[in-house]
This record gives structure tokens, C-alpha cells and sequence, in this order.
């Protein structure tokens, strides 16, 4: 009896309860799990994945020996982009191709050694990273893992999935329809057929004067209510809204947008800003991406492969020519020609 009491009382001590039941508690107390507040997840929320995908597949170009190599654009995007991992290595036959892949094994820096391949046409076999194959990614982490756009991709889906939401239920909502207040169900019927009469299109509807003083209710009060839905029309607000949530996604994935989102008096400050932020966003990718490339063409220089990021390119261009306009004239009064 003693010891089931002494294990009750060890039951309700807080230093006994689990690692899961405090984090549960953690959830619970500051609100990190929100159960009752959660995007949009249906067929629509796909739709703008797929949509974001193909403006997130700009934002490199792939260029490799087309003669010697016949390899699949898209599928090298999906490896890099949108998993995170493309391998390049020889398969069984010592034909060189880029494979999507998992990774094993760890090293000094806690950074995979080696990957994996299962491909249903050249079969599954394993490589070592650095001897027999390269890896191209955006952005590693610790324990094997590499980042990629899909997080940022879903969240951007759900925030345009409820938008679209709020516009259905708002357009909707946004019919004006007549309430008739009616004392019995003759009146009403009267009313059913007086307004069958007005949205038949008739310049003029006729009713008799009982009719006439229950719609007024002698002018005091008015027995027709109707919605006044301009009020509460934000239809057209939600959709520009979704334009800045799309700006902020471009922004987010290294596309410059203050040229499409200018505003009239926006100033140059403003605008360097942006492509500060612009390129900050995508600056570790960009070099991961093209040191990937070199130890690739290191090891099988026949692929010739490159693989740019136009936009940022394209900024940097833009960044330098405003430097150059923006330099004062060096020429002194004492630089005037000889007449």
C-alpha cells in the first residue's frame, strides 16, 4: 500500500513528466501550435503551388554540352529547387547523368559523405561525394539536410488560396437581396409577385394602396430591408493584395519586383533597398550553387555545365551602371581645353 502511494506521488511530481508532455505544455502555453488557425489546403492551394513553381523555375538557367549530354532542364530545377539535392555522377554503364538522391554517411562538419540513388531505369547503387560523384544544392545544414524552395512555396500557396477564399465568400455576400417583411402569407405572396414583375424588367410596378402603405408602413418605417453590399465589398482590396503576396514570394526567391511595384513619388533609396534585399535573399545560393558546379566540371569536365541566376545577374548590372551615373564629374576648371 505504502509503495502505491509512493508511486502516485512520483506520478504527480513535474520532474517526471516527459520530454513529449513538455513540449505539449510549451505548445499549449504559447500558442506555437495553433489548432483552430490554419491555411487553406485544398485543391485551389495546389493550383497556386504549381503556379509559384514555374515563376520559382526562372530563377536559374541551365546550360551543359548539348552535344555530348542529352539532359532534362526541368528535372535538374526540380532536383536543385524544389528538393533541395541534384547528384551528378557515372551510372553502371559510366554514362554521366544528374540524379535526384538521398545522402548517407557524415564527416568532420557533419555533412553527408555519401549518396544514395533508386532510379527506376539505371537501379539503385551508391556513391561517395568528392570521388565518384558531386552534389549541387542551395543550402545545406547539419545532419545531411538541404534546404529548398517547397517550404517557402506552401506558404505563399496557402496565403493566395486564402485570399481566393475571402473573395468567393465576399463576392457572394456581396448579392443585394430584397427582404420583404410581411404580416401573413398573403402579403407575402403579393410581394413574391410584385417583385417577380421587377426583375422581369418592367418600368413600373403597380400595387394597390394596402400594398403600397405596408411596403412604408405609413412612411414612418419601411417593411423592405436590403443589404447594402458595397459596405462590405473588399473584393477588389483582397485581390491586390494577392499581387503584394506574389511581389514578396519573387522578392523572397531573388526576383527583383520595385519596377513592377513602383510607386509614383517612390524614391531611389527605395528602390536600392529592394535589390539589397533582393540579393541578400539568394546571395548564399547563388554561391553554393556555382561552387557545386565547379568541383562538377572538376570531375567531369566533358558536362560543361553552368547554371546562372539571370535575375541577380541582371541586378548587379543595374547596381553597377547606377554607381557609374550616380559619380561625379571629375573634370576641374583647370581640365578646359586650350582654345
Amino acid at each position: 500500500m505504502a509503495n502505491r502511494k509512493g508511486k502516485s506521488a512520483n506520478n504527480n511530481n513535474p520532474k517526471q513528466l516527459s520530454l513529449r508532455d513538455t513540449i505539449l505544455a510549451y505548445q499549449k502555453a504559447y500558442g506555437t501550435n495553433p489548432t483552430r488557425v490554419k491555411g487553406i489546403i485544398n485543391a485551389r492551394t495546389d493550383f497556386y503551388a504549381t503556379q509559384l513553381e514555374k515563376l520559382a523555375f526562372a530563377i536559374i538557367d541551365i546550360d551543359y554540352n548539348k552535344e555530348s549530354f542529352r539532359w532534362d532542364k526541368d528535372y535538374m530545377k526540380e532536383g536543385i529547387l524544389l528538393k533541395g539535392l541534384l547528384s551528378v555522377t557515372n551510372d553502371d554503364n559510366g554514362i554521366t547523368l544528374p540524379l535526384k538522391c538521398g545522402v548517407e554517411g557524415v564527416n568532420l562538419f557533419n555533412r553527408p559523405t555519401g549518396i544514395i540513388i533508386a532510379n527506376p531505369v539505371v537501379g539503385s547503387f551508391q556513391r561517395t561525394i568528392g570521388v565518384d560523384c558531386e552534389i549541387i544544392y542551395l543550402q545545406s545544414k547539419q545532419g545531411g539536410r538541404y534546404r529548398s524552395l517547397r517550404p517557402i512555396i506552401d506558404v505563399f500557396a496557402q496565403k493566395l488560396a486564402n485570399c481566393d477564399a475571402a473573395i468567393d465568400i465576399n463576392l457572394f455576400n456581396s448579392r443585394t437581396p430584397m427582404i420583404f417583411r410581411a404580416p401573413n402569407n398573403n402579403v407575402a405572396e403579393s410581394y413574391k409577385a410584385m417583385y417577380d414583375e421587377i426583375a422581369e424588367g418592367n418600368p413600373a410596378v403597380f400595387v394597390d394602396e394596402e400594398m403600397g402603405n405596408l411596403l412604408t408602413s405609413g412612411g414612418k418605417d419601411t417593411n423592405l430591408y436590403m443589404i447594402k453590399a458595397k459596405e462590405n465589398y473588399i473584393a477588389s482590396d483582397v485581390q491586390a493584395e494577392k499581387l503584394q503576396i506574389i511581389n514578396e514570394f519573387l522578392t523572397m526567391i531573388g526576383i527583383n519586383t520595385s519596377n513592377t511595384t513602383k510607386r509614383e513619388r517612390m524614391v531611389t533609396d527605395e528602390v536600392n533597398s529592394n535589390n539589397i534585399e533582393v540579393q541578400c535573399n539568394i546571395k548564399l545560393w547563388k554561391e553554393n550553387v556555382e561552387e557545386c558546379v565547379e568541383r562538377v566540371n572538376k570531375m567531369f569536365p566533358d558536362v560543361n555545365l553552368k547554371i546562372t541566376f539571370p535575375y541577380y545577374e541582371a541586378m548587379e548590372k543595374m547596381d553597377d551602371a547606377s554607381q557609374t551615373s550616380d559619380e561625379p564629374d571629375r573634370k576641374g576648371d583647370d581640365d578646359e581645353p586650350d582654345r
